[in-house]
């Protein structure tokens, strides 16, 4: 059991201040047409309702996901200023893509059901995970959004338009969307994906991400990783061949030193991460990790100071073992 004492030390600089907070406008969905592969991104958007301009956040959903994943906190960071931009890849189950081959697209269904005990057998999720269709399929998706944020594109509301900022960019995801995230800030696959990549974002935060020794990822693949990062994991947050949270973590600790940051959350699992805050449980931690990322995006989108004054604070006064362990690097 943790004494109160040690909770209030787990906890510095991340309470949130209420009434500080914007309103904010969800857009469910929006069909954004890529015709240069004549695909459809179902896109779903939060925002801040004042003007702006605000940094844009793009946040890649997990393996199977859609747009509705992580809906919680990206209403969270849209309340504290950012544009949040959640695009459905072409893995989803819920929105199918009509683009992505019958073998892939039987292969994921399959894939998935029997991870979630709903099918006796079928290829390993990690394996359907090593097709190169569905990393390249998602760095399209990527940067064809990336060029409507830039362009300012008629495609996109002009409520959504009018609030963006596309001179501060960040991206973020979760599991496979980590994985996706951590390919575009840097880390180096073997074999390379084609180029061009999308690039020009000022951070990532990788929710359940990736460690060597699958989807191209080598010892070293980390190595040269420049952008500041924010990892995300569990105790209890395990790979889809069973791999340990601590894999999860290879690179936030093998990235060049500097503004690197990790939050290991106690009991958490690989689907709690979006857990609403009133659930008795996960609320209160989860809260506290919303805060945290607040202050990172704050710190490198905004380039307000006191974001890395909470992370350090944080950092610095967090110890293993508590409900939410806080490093930096």
């Amino acid at each position: 059991m943790f004494s109160r004492r040690r909770l209030l030390q787990a906890a510095p600089a991340l309470a949130v201040s209420r009434g500080l907070e914007p309103a904010i406008r969800t857009l469910d969905r929006i069909d954004l047409v890529d015709p240069a592969r004549g695909r459809t991104i179902p896109t779903r958007i939060h925002m801040p309702t004042a003007p702006g301009p605000w940094p844009v956040i793009l946040f890649s959903h997990g393996f199977g996901g859609s747009l509705s994943a992580f809906g919680e906190t990206g209403r969270y960071w849209a309340a504290r200023g950012t544009v949040v931009i959640h695009p459905t890849h072409s893995d989803s189950i819920q929105v199918p893509d009509p683009t992505l081959p019958a073998e892939d697209a039987r292969a994921v269904r399959q894939a998935l059901a029997a991870a979630m005990g709903a099918r006796p057998t079928g290829t390993a999720l990690a394996e359907v995970t090593e097709r190169p269709v569905f990393l390249r399929s998602r760095i399209a998706d990527i940067a064809f959004l990336q060029s409507l944020v830039r362009a300012r594109d008629t495609r996109l509301p002009a409520s959504v338009r009018d609030r963006m900022d596309p001179a501060r960019m960040g991206m973020a995801g979760h599991s496979f969307g980590a994985y996706l995230t951590l390919v575009l800030c840097g880390a180096r696959l073997s074999p390379e994906p084609p180029p061009p990549l999308p690039a020009g974002f000022r951070a990532g935060m990788a929710i359940s991400g990736q460690g060597s020794g699958r989807l191209g990822l080598k010892a070293g693949a980390f190595d040269r990783m420049s952008l500041p990062l924010f990892s995300v994991t569990g105790s209890r947050d395990f790979g889809a061949a069973q791999e340990t949270p601590d894999w999860r973590l290879e690179a936030f600790r093998s990235a060049p030193p500097g503004r690197q940051y990790a939050a290991i959350l106690d009991g958490f699992r690989h689907g709690d991460f979006d857990a609403p805050e009133s659930d008795p449980v996960l609320g209160k931690p989860v809260g506290r990790l919303r805060a945290l990322q607040s202050a990172f995006w704050r710190a490198t989108l905004a380039g307000d100071v006191s974001g890395w004054t909470d992370l350090d604070r944080a950092a610095g006064a967090s110890r293993a073992g508590y409900p939410l362990e806080v490093r930096r690097r």
